[in-house]
Formats: structure tokens, C-alpha cells, sequence
């Protein structure tokens, strides 16, 4: 169990585990030395520094999350602003073009092509234009105008469009400002009331 192996004055045995373990030998007056001395244990960790710790690495959670979502919202925008550079670009060149204003319809066939460009970078975005005109009002998705009596539609119902709505994905980007239908001719000479 034990091996033992003579040095000077000092024995070195060696424990079942292999590690070893030192004894000092001479003289009765000289106390035994243990190899590894042990250090002070810590003081025990108390209720209030768990919070503090806990406190303390929920802070950095949140700060560090913040950076990361901020970074990502701006790489985001980076890349949809570089696509509507260029479609900035397209109408400074046709602006400043004197050749193709002379010619209306080149002129207006360019304009067209940079419209297009911009509904196509907004599709791919995923925003679309809200279908309106002959649907139910919906407060969460137009805002109401004015409201007028109309032949064509009953009341409640939007028939005629201010300014356009637009959802990103699902959701309201921008909402339909839209004349509500008050149904045919309720009272004479009230024609347009507005909201």
C-alpha cells in the first residue's frame, strides 16, 4: 500500500492514488509539514451576493442583447437603404436629363421604369398597398377623413380613397386615410361632412 523511499531526512510515501505525500523525519521537536498546504477556505457566499451576482449578469444579459438587436436593426436598414440609393439615383438622372425632357414621351417612359423599380424593391420588402375601396371601415387599419353620402356604396362602407395604406407583411406600415359612405342622399344639402 505504501512505497517507501528514503531521502536525507525527508520520507515521501506514496498514497494509493499515486499522489504523494510528504513527512518530515528527525528530531521530535520538528513539527510534521503536510505537502499541500490548505488554503484559507472563502467565506461562505451570502444571500445578498447571489443577488448582487445575479443582478450584476442580468445587466450585462440585457446590454449585450440591446448592442445585438441594434446592430442587427442597423444592418437591416443599410441594406434597404443601398437599394433606395440607387432608385434615388435613376431619379436624379432623369431630373437633370435636358435631352429627355425634350421628348415628353422618352421622358415619361423613364419615370415609369423608376416607378416600377420602387414597387418592385418595395414588394420584395414585403410591403404592399392596402385593397380599400368597397371594404367595411376598420379603425385599425384606415382613418376616416371625411364621410359623404355615395349612391354606389351603403354606409360604413369606403368609397373613395385620400391617401394610400401600406402593410408590411401583415402588419399597418402606414394607415388608408379614406371617405366613409353614409349611404345614398340621408339629408338633403349635407354633402360632405367632415370627420
Amino acid at each position: 500500500m505504501f512505497k517507501d523511499k528514503a531521502d536525507d531526512d525527508d520520507t515521501r510515501r506514496t498514497v494509493d492514488g499515486g499522489a504523494e505525500e510528504n513527512e518530515q523525519v528527525g528530531d521530535a521537536e520538528t513539527p510534521v509539514v503536510a505537502a499541500a498546504e490548505e488554503k484559507p477556505p472563502k467565506p461562505e457566499e451570502t444571500e445578498s451576493d447571489r443577488y448582487l451576482r445575479l443582478a450584476a449578469d442580468f445587466d450585462n444579459y440585457r446590454k449585450r442583447t440591446a448592442r445585438e438587436y441594434n446592430e442587427i436593426v442597423r444592418t437591416a436598414n443599410a441594406r434597404l437603404l443601398q437599394s433606395l440609393v440607387a432608385v434615388v439615383d435613376d431619379f436624379e438622372r432623369a431630373l437633370f436629363d435636358e435631352a429627355a425632357r425634350e421628348e415628353v414621351d422618352a421622358y415619361r417612359r423613364g419615370i415609369e421604369l423608376i416607378y416600377n423599380k420602387l414597387r418592385d424593391l418595395l414588394k420584395r420588402e414585403r410591403v404592399a398597398v392596402m385593397d380599400v375601396l368597397g371594404k367595411p371601415f376598420d379603425p385599425e387599419y384606415h382613418e376616416a377623413m371625411m364621410q359623404q353620402p355615395s349612391d354606389e356604396y351603403p354606409d360604413g362602407i369606403i368609397c373613395g380613397i385620400v391617401q394610400k395604406g401600406y402593410l408590411l407583411d401583415d402588419k399597418v406600415l402606414r394607415h388608408a386615410r379614406v371617405i366613409v359612405s353614409s349611404g345614398p342622399d340621408a339629408v338633403d344639402g349635407e354633402k360632405n361632412e367632415t370627420i
